[in-house]
């Protein structure tokens, strides 16, 4: 899949984005040098959220609510679509890179990571990065605020990520995720006037905090040449913010599959999960506990130039999140278009080793 913007902001919310867990970490090559990827175009979203405002390069969603009790509506744009990264391989097995992978770039993940990966042989490849926003999501300072002009404020994220593919020479592939989660203008509850919502309330709704990911994924290789990539993922989050309303935990369990053609891919993904708060919204008087389901496709079609480096890219994604409140509903249906152009050394891939999209 390509990403439809470099920013985090739909799907994170949704937490449903939808990730091509078949695509794993690339071969490390033998040879030293300089080597990556850039993804350039253009797309175009549709969201309904009460949550949020876009990011420093694009506006989406409603500035001004009319109740708390008001669905979310339907906003919609055109947007940029800018991201790559860049790795350099030492030799014996070590690599460094910087940048955002096509990993996260097609769950919409706009997470800059800087690190390091490993060959350990038959032991498998571990790497290691440092997280950070590379263009902050925004959100609105007071979600609840009632009949006036809400304002934007960055959510900003910092922390590490921790993998382990191909653990002991099998297909099996273990990620730890940590992020701490930062408000600029946190104001939660201090503009919504249907409801009393004092000090004590709008501290239960803090955004602030911890998250933690776990993920166990394994590919399997089907068919004649071994070009069905199949991979079952689960996913449990820890979100340990601020406010127990926001504080809780979520399971998602995923279905990747990857068709290796001759001059083109295929990536499909279809996700569902759930999320329980540990305490209930103040405004509501009830938990905003949610279903989520996303589902998306992307194709990536080798173009006959004489380097064989560019590729054309199309995504297509849908998911909701249905919560137990209707104003936490969300629900996003984004197309995106581009090319991406691998620079550097090629390193020489063949089924069944891991596919380069």
């Amino acid at each position: 899949m390509s990403t439809p913007r470099r920013y985090r902001s739909l799907v994170a919310l949704l937490a449903v984005s939808v990730a091509p867990t078949a695509m794993a970490i690339e071969p490390i090559p033998s040879t030293p040098g300089w080597r990556g990827f850039v993804v350039a175009g253009g797309g175009y979203v549709d969201l309904k959220s009460n949550l949020v405002a876009g990011n420093n390069l694009i506006d989406i969603g409603q500035p001004v609510i009319s109740s708390v009790t008001q669905r979310p509506q339907s906003d919609d744009t055109f947007h940029p679509l800018v991201t790559g990264e860049v790795n350099y391989t030492f030799g014996n097995g070590w690599q460094a890179f910087f940048g955002t992978s096509l990993e996260d770039a097609v769950t919409l993940d706009g997470v800059t990571q800087l690190g390091a990966r490993k060959d350990m042989g038959s032991a498998g490849v571990l790497q290691g990065g440092f997280l950070f926003s590379g263009i902050p999501t925004q959100v609105w300072e007071d979600p609840y605020a009632e009949g006036v002009q809400r304002h934007e404020t960055d959510r900003e994220s910092t922390g590490l990520r921790l993998r382990w593919d191909r653990v002991l020479g099998t297909a099996l592939e273990l990620t730890f995720s940590y992020r701490d989660i930062s408000i600029d203008t946190e104001r939660s509850g201090a503009g919504v006037t249907s409801v009393a919502c004092d000090t004590a309330c709008q501290d239960l709704l803090r955004r602030d905090g911890d998250q933690y990911h776990f993920d166990a994924s394994y590919l399997f290789r089907l068919g004649e040449g071994q070009r069905h990539l199949v991979r079952p993922m689960i996913r449990y989050t820890i979100d340990d913010r601020d406010g127990e309303a926001i504080s809780g935990d979520a399971y998602r369990v995923q279905l990747s599959y990857i068709f290796l053609g001759q001059g083109y891919n295929i990536a499909s993904n279809v996700a569902f999960g759930s999320a329980s708060q540990d305490a209930s919204n103040p405004i509501f008087g009830r938990k905003t506990d949610s279903d989520r389901f996303a589902i998306d496709t992307t194709l990536f079609y080798r173009l006959p130039t004489a380097s064989g480096r560019w590729q054309a890219v199309g995504s297509v994604l849908w998911g909701e999140d249905d919560s137990a409140v209707d104003f936490h509903d969300s629900e996003v249906t984004s197309v995106s278009v581009g090319l991406m152009y691998r620079f550097g050394a090629r390193v020489p891939v063949a089924v069944p080793a891991e596919p380069q999209l």
